[in-house]
């Protein structure tokens, strides 16, 4: 599942932002997610965005991995609140397509 659209942070006002990229645990580690990555990337490119930022949770150390290798690089953490109730991080790319 792949979720995109316009960031709600208030300090990317004009960032693109990938909410959800979930792959099935039977597919990951087979280039599906880097697929889906690749997609969101486009999508940003082609409506002018320059910028994509991701969330994910501090302790999920597989999605922040995959994120970094990826290009993306640790901007910020903060705790998050509810209904999280966790420490979240924002990992942002400049992307030039």
């Amino acid at each position: 599942m792949l979720s995109v659209g316009d960031t709600a942070d208030a300090d990317k006002a004009k960032a693109f932002e990938v909410w959800r990229i979930y792959v099935d645990p039977a597919f990951q580690g087979k280039g599906v997610g880097s697929q889906m990555l690749d997609f969101a990337e486009k999508i940003a490119g082609e409506q002018g965005y320059s910028e994509i930022v991701i969330w994910a949770f501090k302790q999920n150390t597989r999605a922040v991995s995959f994120c970094q290798k990826h290009g993306y690089c640790l901007e910020k953490g903060e705790y998050l609140g509810e209904p999280f109730e966790a420490f979240g991080v924002r990992l942002a790319k400049r992307i030039f397509l």
